[in-house]
Protein backbone atom coordinates (compact mmCIF):
# COMPACT_ATOMS: atom_id res chain seq x y z
CA UNK A 1 0.00 0.00 0.00
CA UNK A 2 1.92 3.30 -0.94
CA UNK A 3 2.12 6.24 1.86
CA UNK A 4 0.48 9.08 2.18
CA UNK A 5 3.49 10.97 1.14
CA UNK A 6 3.88 8.44 -1.95
CA UNK A 7 0.64 9.18 -3.39
CA UNK A 8 1.16 13.21 -2.97
CA UNK A 9 4.23 13.02 -4.93
CA UNK A 10 2.14 10.54 -7.69
CA UNK A 11 -0.31 13.37 -8.12
CA UNK A 12 2.25 16.43 -7.81
CA UNK A 13 5.26 15.24 -9.98
CA UNK A 14 5.23 17.88 -12.83
CA UNK A 15 4.51 20.45 -10.11
CA UNK A 16 7.58 19.11 -8.12
CA UNK A 17 9.40 19.47 -11.74
CA UNK A 18 8.52 22.90 -11.96
CA UNK A 19 9.00 24.21 -8.78
CA UNK A 20 11.02 22.13 -6.50
CA UNK A 21 13.37 20.64 -8.51
CA UNK A 22 15.20 23.78 -9.49
CA UNK A 23 15.41 24.69 -5.95
CA UNK A 24 17.19 21.36 -5.08
CA UNK A 25 19.17 21.38 -8.30
CA UNK A 26 22.39 23.60 -6.83
CA UNK A 27 22.96 20.91 -4.10
CA UNK A 28 22.72 17.65 -6.26
CA UNK A 29 25.47 19.62 -8.62
CA UNK A 30 27.66 19.77 -5.72
CA UNK A 31 27.32 17.02 -4.31
CA UNK A 32 28.25 15.27 -7.70
CA UNK A 33 31.22 17.59 -8.18
CA UNK A 34 32.59 16.71 -4.37
CA UNK A 35 32.98 13.19 -5.53
CA UNK A 36 35.92 14.22 -8.09
CA UNK A 37 36.43 11.74 -10.77
CA UNK A 38 35.60 8.14 -9.66
CA UNK A 39 37.20 5.20 -11.40
CA UNK A 40 36.01 4.55 -14.79
CA UNK A 41 35.47 1.04 -14.21
CA UNK A 42 36.47 -1.91 -11.80
CA UNK A 43 39.54 -4.15 -11.80
CA UNK A 44 37.91 -6.62 -13.86
CA UNK A 45 36.97 -4.12 -16.57
CA UNK A 46 32.80 -3.38 -15.27
CA UNK A 47 31.58 -0.28 -15.62
CA UNK A 48 31.04 1.61 -12.53
CA UNK A 49 27.13 1.08 -11.26
CA UNK A 50 25.65 3.99 -9.43
CA UNK A 51 22.25 3.56 -7.71
CA UNK A 52 20.16 6.95 -6.72
CA UNK A 53 17.72 6.23 -3.91
CA UNK A 54 14.84 8.15 -4.51
CA UNK A 55 15.48 9.94 -7.76
CA UNK A 56 12.26 11.88 -7.68
CA UNK A 57 12.46 13.70 -11.70
CA UNK A 58 16.22 13.07 -11.99
CA UNK A 59 18.48 16.08 -10.82
CA UNK A 60 21.11 13.59 -9.25
CA UNK A 61 20.65 10.89 -11.68
CA UNK A 62 21.29 13.22 -14.78
CA UNK A 63 24.15 15.02 -13.29
CA UNK A 64 25.93 12.03 -12.48
CA UNK A 65 25.18 10.65 -16.51
CA UNK A 66 26.61 13.72 -17.63
CA UNK A 67 29.97 13.71 -15.24
CA UNK A 68 30.06 9.89 -15.47
CA UNK A 69 30.46 8.54 -19.32
CA UNK A 70 31.06 5.26 -18.89
CA UNK A 71 28.83 4.23 -15.90
CA UNK A 72 25.65 2.67 -15.36
CA UNK A 73 22.79 4.14 -13.84
CA UNK A 74 19.45 3.14 -11.69
CA UNK A 75 16.92 5.94 -10.19
CA UNK A 76 14.83 4.13 -8.04
CA UNK A 77 11.89 5.79 -6.50
CA UNK A 78 8.65 4.57 -5.12
CA UNK A 79 6.16 7.02 -6.65
CA UNK A 80 5.31 5.76 -10.43
CA UNK A 81 4.54 9.33 -11.17
CA UNK A 82 7.74 10.55 -10.30
CA UNK A 83 9.47 8.31 -12.41
CA UNK A 84 7.22 8.73 -15.34
CA UNK A 85 8.59 12.56 -15.55
CA UNK A 86 11.72 11.69 -15.16
CA UNK A 87 11.83 9.11 -17.78
CA UNK A 88 10.37 12.40 -20.02
CA UNK A 89 13.30 14.04 -18.89
CA UNK A 90 15.86 11.90 -19.37
CA UNK A 91 14.07 11.54 -23.53
CA UNK A 92 16.02 14.84 -23.63
CA UNK A 93 19.60 13.69 -22.74
CA UNK A 94 22.17 12.19 -25.50
CA UNK A 95 21.39 8.95 -26.06
CA UNK A 96 25.13 8.25 -24.79
CA UNK A 97 23.71 8.78 -21.90
CA UNK A 98 20.28 7.91 -21.71
CA UNK A 99 21.02 4.38 -22.85
CA UNK A 100 22.36 3.80 -19.67
CA UNK A 101 20.11 5.10 -17.15
CA UNK A 102 17.76 2.20 -15.91
CA UNK A 103 14.63 3.10 -13.77
CA UNK A 104 12.90 0.97 -11.16
CA UNK A 105 9.88 1.50 -9.35
CA UNK A 106 10.59 0.48 -5.64
CA UNK A 107 10.63 1.62 -2.02
CA UNK A 108 14.39 3.01 -0.75
CA UNK A 109 13.93 0.83 1.97
CA UNK A 110 13.98 -2.44 -0.04
CA UNK A 111 15.85 -1.83 -3.40
CA UNK A 112 15.26 -5.00 -5.54
CA UNK A 113 19.29 -5.09 -6.09
CA UNK A 114 21.74 -8.50 -4.67
CA UNK A 115 24.08 -7.46 -2.12
CA UNK A 116 26.84 -5.37 -3.03
CA UNK A 117 25.46 -4.54 -6.53
CA UNK A 118 26.46 -0.66 -6.80
CA UNK A 119 30.11 1.16 -6.33
CA UNK A 120 28.31 4.55 -5.66
CA UNK A 121 25.28 4.47 -3.39
CA UNK A 122 23.64 7.79 -3.56
CA UNK A 123 20.39 10.11 -2.63
CA UNK A 124 19.43 13.51 -2.54
CA UNK A 125 16.72 14.81 -0.16
CA UNK A 126 15.04 11.63 0.40
CA UNK A 127 16.14 10.10 3.48
CA UNK A 128 13.64 12.76 5.41
CA UNK A 129 11.10 10.86 3.93
CA UNK A 130 11.71 7.20 5.08
CA UNK A 131 10.13 5.66 8.21
CA UNK A 132 13.17 4.42 9.55
CA UNK A 133 16.57 5.68 8.89
CA UNK A 134 18.36 3.35 10.17
CA UNK A 135 16.80 0.99 8.23
CA UNK A 136 17.16 3.21 5.18
CA UNK A 137 20.65 3.44 5.78
CA UNK A 138 21.60 -0.41 6.49
CA UNK A 139 19.70 -0.96 2.85
CA UNK A 140 22.63 1.56 1.02
CA UNK A 141 25.17 -0.40 3.28
CA UNK A 142 24.02 -3.76 1.81
CA UNK A 143 23.81 -2.78 -2.08
CA UNK A 144 26.95 -0.43 -1.78
CA UNK A 145 30.08 -3.16 -2.62
CA UNK A 146 33.20 -2.87 -0.66
CA UNK A 147 35.50 -0.21 -1.58
CA UNK A 148 32.15 1.69 -2.63
CA UNK A 149 30.90 4.95 -1.67
CA UNK A 150 27.86 6.58 -0.20
CA UNK A 151 26.84 10.02 -1.09
CA UNK A 152 24.02 11.96 0.50
CA UNK A 153 22.29 15.51 0.66
CA UNK A 154 19.75 16.15 2.63
CA UNK A 155 18.03 18.96 5.28
CA UNK A 156 19.05 19.95 8.64
CA UNK A 157 16.90 21.23 11.26
CA UNK A 158 18.51 24.69 12.26
CA UNK A 159 15.89 27.17 12.28
CA UNK A 160 16.18 29.87 9.41
CA UNK A 161 13.43 31.85 9.31
CA UNK A 162 11.49 32.15 5.66
CA UNK A 163 8.75 35.31 5.71
CA UNK A 164 6.56 33.60 2.91
CA UNK A 165 6.27 30.08 5.34
CA UNK A 166 5.18 32.00 8.17
CA UNK A 167 3.06 34.54 5.74
CA UNK A 168 1.10 31.23 4.51
CA UNK A 169 0.63 29.64 8.56
CA UNK A 170 -0.87 33.22 9.35
CA UNK A 171 -3.58 33.54 6.62
CA UNK A 172 -4.53 29.99 7.59
CA UNK A 173 -5.08 30.61 10.76
CA UNK A 174 -7.00 33.80 10.04
CA UNK A 175 -9.44 32.23 7.72
CA UNK A 176 -9.40 29.31 10.33
CA UNK A 177 -8.13 26.34 8.34
CA UNK A 178 -6.49 23.58 10.58
CA UNK A 179 -3.93 21.49 8.89
CA UNK A 180 -4.90 17.78 9.41
CA UNK A 181 -2.25 15.42 10.73
CA UNK A 182 0.10 13.66 8.44
CA UNK A 183 -0.80 10.08 8.33
CA UNK A 184 3.10 9.21 7.77
CA UNK A 185 5.53 9.13 10.33
CA UNK A 186 8.73 9.95 8.65
CA UNK A 187 11.93 10.18 10.21
CA UNK A 188 12.96 14.42 9.53
CA UNK A 189 15.62 16.16 9.09
CA UNK A 190 18.50 15.59 9.93
CA UNK A 191 19.56 17.76 13.84
CA UNK A 192 23.20 18.42 13.11
CA UNK A 193 26.06 17.24 10.85
CA UNK A 194 27.39 15.34 13.36
CA UNK A 195 24.63 13.22 13.53
CA UNK A 196 24.36 13.02 10.18
CA UNK A 197 27.77 11.39 10.02
CA UNK A 198 26.86 9.11 13.00
CA UNK A 199 24.41 7.66 11.33
CA UNK A 200 26.49 6.56 8.57
CA UNK A 201 29.27 5.47 10.86
CA UNK A 202 26.40 3.28 12.68
CA UNK A 203 25.44 1.44 9.22
CA UNK A 204 29.05 0.42 8.85
CA UNK A 205 30.25 3.75 6.59
CA UNK A 206 34.10 4.07 7.00
CA UNK A 207 35.89 7.55 6.18
CA UNK A 208 33.03 9.69 6.61
CA UNK A 209 33.11 13.14 5.59
CA UNK A 210 30.27 15.34 6.06
CA UNK A 211 29.41 19.23 5.96
CA UNK A 212 27.08 21.70 6.14
CA UNK A 213 26.37 23.91 3.60
CA UNK A 214 23.32 26.48 2.32
CA UNK A 215 20.38 26.27 -0.57
CA UNK A 216 19.30 29.79 -1.83
CA UNK A 217 16.20 30.35 -3.79
CA UNK A 218 14.51 33.25 -4.48
CA UNK A 219 10.49 33.61 -5.12
CA UNK A 220 7.92 35.22 -6.48
CA UNK A 221 5.00 35.83 -4.40
CA UNK A 222 2.94 34.70 -7.34
CA UNK A 223 5.38 31.51 -7.58
CA UNK A 224 5.26 30.68 -3.88
CA UNK A 225 1.63 30.75 -4.01
CA UNK A 226 1.13 28.49 -7.11
CA UNK A 227 4.06 26.12 -5.86
CA UNK A 228 2.25 25.69 -1.91
CA UNK A 229 -1.45 25.53 -3.67
CA UNK A 230 -0.43 23.15 -6.78
CA UNK A 231 2.23 21.06 -4.96
CA UNK A 232 3.39 21.41 -1.88
CA UNK A 233 0.05 21.48 -0.12
CA UNK A 234 -2.21 20.46 -2.85
CA UNK A 235 -4.44 17.99 -0.82
CA UNK A 236 -5.28 21.22 2.17
CA UNK A 237 -6.14 23.67 -0.86
CA UNK A 238 -8.36 20.89 -2.55
CA UNK A 239 -9.98 20.07 0.62
CA UNK A 240 -11.30 24.00 1.17
CA UNK A 241 -14.40 25.33 0.02
CA UNK A 242 -14.68 27.63 -2.74
CA UNK A 243 -14.91 30.52 -0.33
CA UNK A 244 -12.48 29.27 1.95
CA UNK A 245 -9.62 29.02 -0.62
CA UNK A 246 -10.60 32.18 -2.16
CA UNK A 247 -10.21 34.50 1.24
CA UNK A 248 -7.10 32.09 2.37
CA UNK A 249 -5.07 33.25 -1.09
CA UNK A 250 -6.23 37.03 -0.12
CA UNK A 251 -5.13 37.09 3.00
CA UNK A 252 -1.61 35.11 1.72
CA UNK A 253 -1.27 37.43 -1.06
CA UNK A 254 -1.48 40.32 1.06
CA UNK A 255 1.08 39.45 3.91
CA UNK A 256 3.65 38.29 0.86
CA UNK A 257 2.99 41.39 -1.01
CA UNK A 258 4.23 43.32 2.38
CA UNK A 259 7.52 41.17 2.21
CA UNK A 260 11.08 42.89 1.11
CA UNK A 261 12.45 41.23 -1.89
CA UNK A 262 15.27 39.54 0.28
CA UNK A 263 12.38 37.84 2.84
CA UNK A 264 11.30 36.04 -0.07
CA UNK A 265 14.91 34.61 -0.68
CA UNK A 266 14.55 30.50 0.71
CA UNK A 267 18.05 29.92 2.46
CA UNK A 268 17.67 26.32 4.73
CA UNK A 269 20.41 24.59 5.59
CA UNK A 270 22.06 21.20 4.14
CA UNK A 271 24.33 18.32 4.97
CA UNK A 272 26.35 16.41 2.42
CA UNK A 273 27.61 13.33 3.64
CA UNK A 274 30.27 11.15 1.62
CA UNK A 275 31.76 8.00 2.99
CA UNK A 276 33.14 4.21 2.04
CA UNK A 277 32.09 0.89 2.61
CA UNK A 278 35.02 -0.71 4.37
Amino acid sequence: MKTESVERFDRTAEGYLRWWAPVLAPASARLIASLGRLRAGLPGGEPLDVIDMGCGTGNLLFEAARRWPSARLVGLDASEGMLEVARRQAAGLPDSARTRIKFVAADAAAAPAPDASFDLVMTGFMIQQVTDRATAMAELFRICRPGGRVAIVGWLTEAVPFGPEAALEEALAEVGVVRPAPRDVKSGHFRTVRQAADELRRAGFRQVSARSGQLEHAWSAEDFITYRTTTRDLDLFEAMTEETRGRTLEALRRRLTALAPDDLVFRPPIVSIVARKG
